[in-house]
């Protein structure tokens, strides 16, 4: 078999998608051969990757029409990716236009989730709405105890009665057992205290106690009374409750028990932590962000933490990395100088992000020693970083200055945002 018979061998295996493991030395197309295989394994780790959802994959020494097609696929997936992202947080106005049938899918799916998004809402409000009935129709449970029972036996939350006494409860719908894990004849026979920790029990006593002094007419306030508590399920687990408390009166119009609505707000605690800290994070970086900046000033300003130490950061080329390398990069190029800044300081430091490009890191009990030892942590941080990112790399001008005072931050401040600029001037005459 003389040469040119073996590397049309060669060839056909490639054609049919066979990498050979070598290619013998005395082929006249050695290198060519090699370098062809090289390619062939670069796209198809590239495109193995994809498959594999690693979005991250970068395609080396391949150039041409099937490169660029192969970016291109990766591109629009990553903003899909950040697009699904979006649509995860509530942004129901994403759109797919880029993938045929997926992007009526896709476009389909988000119509569908903001219009049960709207379904909910309505759901919600609804429920409120629900509430206000239960309260008026608890002033009528006098007239019908059995319907009562029939109304308390058909809705989700809890509905109870518990003897002036203030010891067990009297009557418990069936619903305590999706709420507390137990039946009603398990609840009707325990005392209060098993469902609930000894402060939290102090407090609904408080509530009843403040209810039943409108019988003996000490007051003159709403017999409905509201508050959040937590009680105990049977399995130990705190769960947080809304509690919607009245009275019925007998016929002499002496108390005759208390009447109660309880409610599982598990859900909405964790939206209003959620929300809660949204409202002092940016949700770019999960740094703090510019309004909790300007409390902790407030509070320190109040405080007796000082010295306290600034240090501005500004992000460079961040504009530069927009405009030629688009949105997306620039995005990678916030978040990881967000991760160089989470690096570098302590767990008690505040890092902020106040502009766009723009950070303060606020260190209390902090001289400039302290802040000059902050900024070659971030230097060191940075260079740490950009070893493992050189694709994107981050560079960021630096400048620290130290309040000994209340009356000397906003110069502290200034300071600070002064020599942030003579190291980005200093920097860019040494590029």
């Amino acid at each position: 078999m003389n040469r040119d018979e073996k590397t049309a061998i060669l060839l056909d295996q490639l054609a049919n998608g066979k990498l050979p493991r070598s290619i013998p030395a005395d082929n006249d197309y050695v290198g060519e051969l090699t370098r062809l295989i090289t390619t062939l394994e670069n796209i198809q780790n590239f495109t193995l990757a994809l498959a594999n959802g690693d979005l991250t994959a970068s395609l080396q020494g391949v150039a041409g029409p099937l490169a660029g097609s192969l970016k291109s696929h990766q591109a629009a997936l990553k903003h899909l990716t950040w697009q699904a992202t979006r649509v995860a947080a509530g942004d129901f106005s994403q759109r797919v236009d880029f993938l045929g049938d997926f992007s009526t899918a896709f476009n389909s799916m988000v119509a569908e989730l903001a219009e049960s998004h709207h379904t909910m809402a309505e759901l919600n409000r609804r429920l409120q709405d629900d509430i206000t009935e239960l309260q008026r129709m608890a002033a009528a449970l006098r007239e019908s105890e059995e319907r009562f029972r029939l109304i308390a036996e058909s809705v989700s939350d809890v509905i109870w009665t518990i003897d002036p006494q203030m010891e067990r409860f009297s009557y418990i719908s069936p619903s305590v057992a999706t709420l507390l894990g137990l039946s009603a004849n398990e609840a009707l026979s325990q005392p209060l205290a098993t469902f609930m920790e000894r402060d939290t029990l102090d407090q609904l006593r408080t509530l009843l106690d403040r209810i039943s002094l409108q019988f003996s007419g000490q007051t003159t306030t709403e017999i409905a009374e509201k508050m959040e508590m937590e009680q105990r399920s049977s399995d130990g687990r705190r769960i947080p409750v809304e509690v919607v408390v009245s009275a019925i009166a007998d016929d002499q119009g002496r108390l005759k028990e208390f009447v109660g609505i309880s409610r599982d707000i598990t859900e909405r605690k964790r939206i209003e932590e959620k929300l809660k800290y949204r409202s002092t994070h940016d949700s770019q970086t999960d740094l703090y962000n510019r309004a909790y900046f300007d409390a902790e000033i407030e509070r320190i300003t109040d405080g007796r933490h000082f010295p306290v130490s600034f240090i501005t950061i500004d992000l460079d080329g961040l504009k530069l990395i927009n405009d030629s390398r688009g949105h997306d990069a620039g995005d990678l190029l916030i978040k990881g100088a967000a991760q160089i800044l989470r690096a570098a300081f302590r767990a008690d430091d505040m890092v902020a992000r106040v502009g766009g490009d723009e950070f303060i890191a606020v260190l209390t009990n902090s001289d400039a020693d302290a802040a000059k030892a902050a900024i070659n942590r971030i230097r060191e941080c940075a260079d740490r970083y950009n070893r493992e990112h050189t694709d994107l790399p981050v560079s960021m001008s630096l400048g620290g200055a130290t309040a000994t005072s209340k009356d000397k931050i906003a110069a502290a401040l200034k300071q600070s945002d002064a020599l942030m600029y003579d190291d980005k001037i200093t920097r860019k005459k040494i590029r």
